[in-house]
């Protein structure tokens, strides 16, 4: 019996991935769909190992290709991208280092991964990934990583337009799989087997219903702030839960003058989120925000924080923005709860505003008249989901900022939440936080969502503090807080007061 033995690994006859950080693709610089199709068979078929293909000749005279596994010489390693990605630069260094990579002295860890990646792949190693998929006018895709803001890189992995179509992907889908690596002509991993699609089987995405045909209703199962450790912290996740009680599917503003204590109060609802679900997938938006704030934002908070800085153009905030509100549809699609907390929707209206085209009709402060249509979509995506799950949008608006700009945006999404926390500077001034308007705060159907009798409490304490001061009002609710752990404790001492 007469052969030819052609060894592939990984049988890689068309490379992995095109695109740019442009996402702008020389030509043949993208993989074959249908080589793509046949490695993504095989690798389903044999496990991911490499592969020897064998042309024969059969007892008959036919001359037929057989292709069998390569017994390997030893386990190939598991890689994964997230693990990497996660390592700060240094670590990456060092980690080229020890594997005697050349020209890496001065390169950027987005380089330092490729390079690390492409020397796993000639040893034999299997990479795995997992990102963010944002499809592109022509059709393919990239996975992008939420640790980079969804920015496109050099270590963005590529989908073909078939993949796409045989999963039924859409922006924003999570996948997770296993990738090959490019081929000399190419520049970008391509994806090989879909693992997960939004941290479930592949099959669970093909049933799910499209986010525009789900059901929206009232938040109705309220998430709870109050910890119960009697910290400072804790006194303001408590008091929200007496004057702005939110749920699961809560559209809600909180409206703040500059330097009233916005940030800290994010931080605080994000912590608490955190700890008291830890079932719910919560992500941090920052808009425009100072690099700085964005470090201690990723430092203490426990979930994803996405962020574009105010050094950055106008589109990359609107990118972000929008990768970042597709995520969270398809996890609600999915029946999870998801809850983005973004500072702010006020920046990025106007980030909007800067890159909509004019459309002539320009209203008070330089607002475009449809500037506002895509900022509204974003925000108007929160609500409790009958069908299963729900997505809760918690964002800052600024006012009192000297902006005709700022006061028209506040004024055009006031109507629009269904639960507003007010923030007074006058307050904040006496150094008095949280600094928080009781009067002017509230929830739409608060009824829903609490207990009769806690409700009935806090409608009797409304009217205590109702025709107090504003500033006597909150710091006299501070102080009997203070004397108690819990709002529970609290509302017992109101009844023996």
């Amino acid at each position: 019996m007469k052969h030819r033995r052609r060894f592939h690994p990984g049988k890689n006859r068309n490379g992995g991935g095109g695109g740019n950080n442009g996402n702008a693709m020389p030509a043949g610089g993208f993989p074959d769909d249908l080589a793509l199709e046949e490695e993504m068979a095989e690798a389903e078929a044999l496990g991911g190992t490499a592969v020897i293909q064998e042309t024969v000749v059969n007892e008959n005279g036919e001359t037929v290709v057989i292709t069998r596994p390569q017994a390997p010489a030893e386990p190939p390693k598991i890689i994964r991208v997230p693990d990497l990605k996660r390592r700060t630069a240094a670590e990456l260094l060092r980690m080229a280092e020890e594997q005697g990579l050349e020209n890496i002295a001065r390169a950027k860890k987005h380089d330092l991964i490729v390079s690390l990646l492409r020397a796993s792949a000639k040893r034999g190693d299997h990479i795995y990934t997992e990102g963010v998929l944002e499809i592109m006018s022509d059709g393919y895709g990239f996975l992008r990583g939420p640790d980079s803001s969804y920015l496109a890189g050099p270590d963005d992995v590529y989908i073909s337009p078939s993949q796409i179509r045989r999963f039924a992907l859409r922006t924003g889908d999570t996948v997770a799989g296993r990738v090959r690596s490019p081929k000399d002509n190419e520049r970008y991993f391509a994806l090989l087997k879909v693992d997960t699609i939004n941290y479930e089987a592949p099959e669970v995405s093909k049933r799910k219903v499209s986010f525009e045909n789900l059901t929206p209703l009232f938040a109705d199962e309220q998430l709870k702030m109050e910890r119960g450790n009697g910290t400072t912290e804790d006194i303001t996740a408590r008091i929200i839960d007496l004057v702005a009680p939110f749920g699961k599917g809560q559209r809600g503003l909180i409206v703040s003058p500059p330097k009233a204590g916005k940030t800290i109060m994010m931080q605080n609802i994000a912590q608490s989120i955190a700890n008291n679900y830890p079932d719910v997938y919560l992500i941090v938006l920052l808009i425009d925000e100072r690099p700085e704030e964005v470090t201690d934002m990723q430092r203490t908070v426990r979930g994803e924080v996405v962020a574009s800085t105010f050094d950055e153009p106008a589109t990359r905030h609107v990118q972000v923005a929008e990768m970042v509100i597709e995520k969270a549809k398809r996890l609600v699609e999915h029946k999870r709860d998801v809850v983005i907390m973004l500072d702010s929707i006020t920046r990025l209206a106007r980030a909007y505003n800067t890159v909509a085209p004019s459309s002539g009709k320009v209203l008070t402060g330089g607002v475009d008249a449809n500037a506002l249509q895509k900022p509204k979509r974003f925000f108007g995506a929160a609500r409790n989901i009958e069908e299963g799950g729900s997505l809760t949008i918690i964002a800052t608006a600024l006012v009192e900022t000297g902006s005709k700009m700022d006061e028209v945006i506040y004024e055009e999404f006031k109507g629009t939440g269904n639960m507003e926390l007010h923030l007074e500077r006058r307050i904040a001034e006496k150094r008095v936080f949280p600094a928080i308007n009781i009067n002017r705060s509230g929830t739409r159907k608060e009824e829903l969502m609490m207990d009769p009798g806690d409700l009935n409490k806090v409608w009797i304490l409304r009217k205590l503090l109702h025709d107090m001061d504003e500033i006597a009002a909150v710091e006299l609710l501070i102080d009997r807080m203070k004397q108690t752990k819990t709002n529970s404790a609290f509302f017992d001492s109101m009844k023996r007061n």
